[in-house]
C-alpha cells in the first residue's frame, strides 16, 4: 500500500511532544487536536477557532483535513491521554 505524502503550510512534526504522534501548529507549543477540539468538540466555526488562537484560517482548516485524514488514530490518542489523565 502506497502512502500519499501531504505537505503541509501550517502543520510540523512535534519530536519533543512525548505522549502524541500528531503534527503541531509551526511556531506554536500546540498539537493539532489542541485547535480542532474546539471545532469538533465544542462545534465552534473554524473561523471562530482562528480568531480565539489568532491564527489564519488556512491553518485551522489544515488542522482538520489533518485531523479527519487521521481521525481513528487521533481519537484513540485523545482518549488513552484522557485516561491517564484521570479524566475518562
Amino acid at each position: 500500500m502506497m502512502s500519499m505524502k501531504t505537505t503541509y503550510q501550517w502543520l510540523e512534526p512535534k519530536p519533543y511532544k512525548k505522549f502524541t504522534m500528531q503534527l503541531g501548529i509551526k511556531g506554536r507549543n500546540m498539537i493539532v487536536w489542541n485547535l480542532v477540539a474546539d471545532v469538533v468538540v465544542s462545534e465552534h466555526t473554524p473561523e471562530e477557532v482562528a480568531a480565539d488562537f489568532r491564527l489564519p484560517l488556512e491553518a485551522v482548516q489544515e488542522a482538520l483535513d489533518y485531523y479527519y485524514a487521521n481521525k481513528d488514530w487521533i481519537d484513540a490518542e485523545v482518549d488513552e491521554e484522557g485516561r491517564q489523565l484521570g479524566l475518562k
